[in-house]
């Protein structure tokens, strides 16, 4: 009966071993994932915290190209119209020379 009471406890103590051991490697990895996570919310802080002023110029530059590109539309129906009006003018300045003669 002593011999089982100590075999039934020693294999209860191996188990209990057991447990701590794999309770104490979660804990280990636990522990690195968690510097992991620190790591990667410090370096995605810092991007995000660049990112209000790196988007506010981006959004600059965009209203500042959209306004140059309305300038530039502007300009191009004029020079169209311009263009129209000098073709239109050489069509009819040899019908006047024609008359003329």
């Amino acid at each position: 009966m002593l011999t089982a009471v100590v075999v039934i406890n020693l294999m209860i103590s191996l188990v209990c071993f057991y447990i701590a051991a794999r309770v104490w490697k979660i804990r280990r990895t636990i522990a690195r994932l968690e510097i992991r996570i620190a790591a990667i919310e410090r370096c995605s802080s810092n991007v995000l915290s660049m990112s209000p002023d790196f988007l506010g110029k981006r959004q600059q530059g965009t209203h500042q190209l959209r306004r140059r590109y309305q300038q530039l539309e502007l300009q191009l129906q004029q020079v169209q119209q311009l263009l129209g009006l000098l073709g239109l003018g050489r069509m009819l300045w040899p019908r006047r020379d024609r008359r003329l003669r």
